[in-house]
């Protein structure tokens, strides 16, 4: 990492349009949801920086409270359970494949901040503490 961090507010920004946390240019994903080694505008380490189940579960939230209002509205307007499930399905299927890289770019620019890197975060522990079981 650089000396000069970014501010949260710019990290969070720069996650959500999947950009390089550090200098808000490179792309972070070489695919769908798969993250560059390095940024390939400012050559930032992004290696190590997983999200596991912080973006799913950040999705599955979104989307849940997306697609909740359309039940009342089916109810009122008494739409056949068919159509119902085939827009239920549709709309959940977009929102969530939508959402998702979305997300996981907030958790990658996250993740990088505080400098955790494979499920760990880079400080140090104490011994008094470390010492305790």
């Amino acid at each position: 990492m650089t000396d000069t961090m970014p501010k949260y507010s710019s990290i969070m920004r720069r996650g959500l349009r999947r950009r390089c946390p550090q200098c808000g240019e490179g792309r972070i994903f070489n695919g769908y949801l798969s993250i560059y080694d390095e940024c390939p505008v400012c050559q930032e380490s992004l290696r190590g920086i997983r999200t596991d189940d912080a973006a799913p579960w950040a999705t599955i939230l979104l989307v849940g409270h997306l697609a909740a209002p359309i039940v009342p509205i089916a109810v009122k307007f008494d739409i056949a359970t068919v159509p119902l499930t085939i827009l239920m399905v549709g709309w959940v299927l977009f929102l969530a494949l939508s959402i998702l890289p979305v997300m996981k770019g907030v958790f990658v620019g996250l993740n990088w901040r505080f400098n955790i890197r494979d499920g760990k975060p880079d400080i140090e522990i104490p011994t008094s503490i470390s010492a305790k079981t």
